[in-house]
């Protein structure tokens, strides 16, 4: 009976000897190409959220010191631990506090500048239309207290 089967879809022109291997690949490419987008898009939405969390501490730690010097410089040491602690998606992050008014009642301006990196997704990446590095910038602003002593 089985070789009737066989017989019958060799004659009706059906022969299909070797086509598990072509589906196959195509079904591997298609995995594959789906992880990439997958973990491109995740980077792109993780990337922001970590340059905004580095910005909030940046301005939040920068805000708790009493001068701009100290200040400016607690803002980018917590940013670059905020940015340690939450992976590797946002990389050669750069830091400014430009508008901040460091006075009692003021505010602390923090932006957070870093890049996403798509490298490792590799030549199949570049086919998919993937761009190999974006930039994220994101802003966060923390008032001072109005009543803090003056330094």
């Amino acid at each position: 009976m089985m070789w009737r089967a066989r017989a019958s879809d060799a004659i009706c022109g059906r022969e299909e000897d070797g086509s598990a291997g072509v589906e196959m690949l195509i079904m591997a490419t298609s995995a594959v190409a789906l992880i990439l987008t997958v973990v491109a898009g995740g980077r792109f939405v993780d990337g922001p959220a970590q340059a905004n969390d580095a910005a909030y501490a940046a301005a939040r730690a920068a805000s708790l010191e009493t001068t701009y010097g100290r200040g400016m410089t607690a803002g980018r040491t917590a940013a670059t631990q905020s940015l340690a602690k939450r992976g590797k998606s946002c990389q050669n992050m750069s830091v400014s506090f430009g508008g901040t008014d460091f006075t009692p009642g003021g505010q602390v301006v923090a932006e957070v500048t870093c890049t996403v990196n798509l490298l490792d997704t590799g030549p199949l990446g570049r086919q998919l239309g993937l761009q190999p590095s974006t930039a994220f910038t994101e802003r966060a602003v923390v008032p001072i207290e109005t009543y803090r002593s003056a330094p």
